[in-house]
């Protein structure tokens, strides 16, 4: 009974931060001009997965291969990301940040930092203390193994 409870609570609890990040993510990109948002989440998915093929961004991204085709394309032509050879297989390609790309995706993400940052300021201390706790924590789930879910 116990580890059912604590599973839903967690369940709910998984809910409650998958929801407010997303949210936050969007209230803090709002104001951002450097990136379109597309391209955002592509250099950003790039950022963390490094040289990926097309297929495995659009799986990444959840949209069909010919959208993330168009989109890598737009990036490629704007300096931001290259196409390289996959040393696995010939016929694919890997697409990886260039340092443009870097450096777009980092003015973005620090244009999106001092959006939230206008908003962070009005919060006490303690709050600021617990987000930062938050942020640890979140940056720890991000290194876990996946596990499959209970059947229950």
């Amino acid at each position: 009974m116990w580890v059912d409870v604590i599973a839903t609570d967690l369940s709910k609890l998984g809910v409650e931060v998958v929801v407010s990040a997303a949210r936050v993510t969007r209230l803090a990109s709002r104001d951002v001009s450097a990136l379109p948002h597309a391209a955002m989440r592509l250099l950003g998915r790039l950022d963390e997965l490094g040289p990926t093929r097309i297929s495995e961004l659009a799986k990444a991204d959840r949209c069909s291969q010919p959208t993330m085709s168009t989109l890598v394309q737009r990036q490629e032509e704007s300096g931001w990301v290259r196409r390289e050879p996959d040393p696995a297989d010939s016929r694919a390609s890997l697409i990886s940040l260039t340092d443009a790309g870097r450096a777009e995706l980092d003015r973005a993400r620090s244009e999106a930092g001092t959006a939230l940052a206008a908003r962070l300021r009005q919060l006490p201390a303690e709050d600021i203390a617990t987000l930062e706790a938050a942020v640890t924590v979140m940056r720890t789930i991000l290194t876990l193994e996946p596990v499959e879910a209970d059947p229950r």
